[in-house]
């Protein structure tokens, strides 16, 4: 008996499962902002102290510190902290799109 490729995949349905699957999780959190939203989220903080990596990372650095963060700060992962969850991701994000524009 053969399987066919999507025979056992379900459907995504964001009402009851938050943010789906690992593909629709990586659309909505590694999508690019603009400079100027990013420099509006982080409101004058520096990105290297968000994404805890000096001055002199190299690109490689930043990206390993943006995915151990944005993994730790995922909202469904923090059920309890929701708010401070989404802040922290959307200044995750903010700092990563401003190191490496």
């Amino acid at each position: 008996m053969t399987r066919s490729f999507t025979e056992g995949y379900k459907t995504y349905n964001p009402e009851t499962e938050g943010y789906g699957n690992r593909q629709q999780w990586r659309n909505n959190f590694y999508q690019r902002m603009t400079p100027d939203e990013a420099s509006r989220i982080l409101n004058a903080e520096d990105p290297y102290d968000i994404l805890g990596v000096n001055h002199h990372s190299s690109l490689k650095e930043i990206k390993t510190a943006f995915r151990r963060l944005i993994n730790k700060w995922h909202p469904d992962r923090n059920p309890n902290n929701l708010q401070e969850a989404h802040e922290m991701s959307q200044k995750i994000i903010a700092a990563y799109t401003f190191l490496t524009q």
